[in-house]
C-alpha cells in the first residue's frame, strides 16, 4: 500500500528543511526602511580599508581641507572596478572594491602648499547590472564663495564606461541629469539633510558634514520593496 499523499508531501519537505533546499522566503512590502535599516546598523561590518578606525581618522587631518567617503553596500551586488578622477588634491588612500553586506572607505586632503580644497569623482561597477555608481564630491578651501558640496547617482542600464577625463565631474558640478547619467546633488552648509537618489532598482542615500575635514557616508540599497536584492547578511536578520 502507498503513502498517502498528504503525508508524502509532508515528508518531502522535511527532507527538504534537513538539505537547506527550500526556496528562499521572498520578502514583500510590509517589511519596511526603518526595519532595513535597523538590521543593517547590526549586521554591515567594515572591511579592510577601515581597519577598525573610525572614518575621521583616514583623512590626514593635518591639511586644512580633507575629506574622507564611505560606503556601505546593502545590496547583494558586489560593487567593483572602482575608479577615481580628482580634479583637486591628492588621495591619502585609495578606494576599492565592496562586498554586499561591508563598508568600504577612502579618503583625500588638498594638494600640499596650494590654497585650493579637493574635489573629483569615484565610481563601481555594479556587478551583474550594467551600470555604475557614481560620487562626485567637493570640499573648498575658501568658504565664503563657496561651500562643500556631493552628488551621487548611476549611469543608465548599460553604460559601464567611465567618462574621460573630468566630464562626470564639471557635468555633475554645473548640471543635471545626461543622457547617460541620473544624479541628484545638494549643498552643504546651514542644511546637513541627507540627499537620496532613487531609480527603478536602487536607492543612494548620501550625507557629508559641512566642515573643511568634510566627512561623507553613503550607503547603495535597493529601493523600498525590492528587498529580494538585499545583501544575504541583511535579508537573514528580516
Amino acid at each position: 500500500m502507498g503513502v498517502p499523499f498528504p503525508a508524502l508531501k509532508t515528508m518531502v519537505t522535511v527532507y527538504l528543511l534537513l538539505m537547506g533546499n527550500t526556496s528562499p522566503v521572498v520578502l514583500g512590502s510590509s517589511t519596511t526602511l526603518s526595519r532595513v535599516r535597523e538590521i543593517a546598523a547590526k549586521v554591515v561590518t567594515s572591511g579592510l580599508s577601515l581597519r577598525g578606525d573610525p572614518l575621521k581618522d583616514l583623512a590626514e587631518n593635518s591639511y586644512r581641507v580633507t575629506c574622507a567617503i564611505e560606503v556601505e553596500n546593502w545590496t547583494k551586488f558586489n560593487l567593483g572596478d572602482p575608479k577615481t578622477t580628482p580634479s583637486w588634491g591628492q588621495y591619502t588612500t585609495m578606494p576599492v572594491p565592496i562586498e554586499p553586506g561591508k563598508r568600504e572607505a577612502f579618503a583625500v586632503r588638498k594638494a600640499a602648499h596650494s590654497a585650493t580644497g579637493t574635489s573629483g569623482t569615484v565610481s563601481w561597477e555594479v556587478n551583474g547590472n550594467r551600470r555604475r555608481f557614481v560620487i562626485m564630491w567637493s570640499a573648498p578651501y575658501n568658504f565664503n564663495f563657496y561651500s562643500n558640496l556631493m552628488a551621487v547617482g548611476m549611469t543608465i542600464e548599460g553604460e559601464v564606461k567611465v567618462a574621460p577625463y573630468h566630464f562626470w565631474y564639471y557635468w555633475m558640478l554645473d548640471y543635471a541629469d545626461s543622457p547617460t547619467l541620473k544624479f541628484k546633488k545638494k549643498v552643504f552648509n546651514s542644511n546637513e539633510d541627507p540627499i537620496i537618489f532613487r531609480n527603478k532598482k536602487f536607492e543612494i542615500e548620501g550625507f557629508m558634514t559641512k566642515s573643511h575635514h568634510a566627512l561623507v557616508r553613503i550607503i547603495i540599497r535597493p529601493i523600498t520593496g525590492n528587498w529580494n536584492d538585499l545583501a544575504d547578511v541583511i535579508r537573514k536578520g528580516l
